[in-house]
């Protein structure tokens, strides 16, 4: 189908992980490795387009209305507000030489 130049290219990652795994390359092994799971997940989502589940719903079903995707966006926003100050302060404390000194 469609997503099968995706899945090839899935394929040639595979190798090229155990490779630099084999040669102790593990930041090429890493990158290769998410590669490969990125372009199948990519192959999947363009062999379905436009349906979720073949042959009964599509994308546009399933979309939620637009106030409940409104509440959601708004949700989000307020949640980082407060969550990336204490992910900041997580980082602080232990990322540093003397957690103690923090206090």
């Amino acid at each position: 189908g469609r997503g099968l130049p995706l899945l090839v290219i899935a394929l040639i990652n595979g190798p090229i992980a155990l490779v630099a795994v084999w040669r102790s390359r593990p930041r090429v092994a890493r990158i290769a490795v998410a590669a490969q799971v990125i372009f199948v997940l990519w192959a999947w989502a363009v062999g379905q387009w436009p349906y979720l589940v073949p042959p009964d719903l599509t994308i546009a079903d399933a979309a939620a209305p637009n106030a409940t995707l409104t509440a959601l966006l708004v949700v989000t926003g307020i949640g980082s507000l407060l969550l990336l100050p204490s992910l900041w302060f997580l980082f602080r404390v232990f990322k540093s030489r003397n957690p103690a000194a923090i206090y």
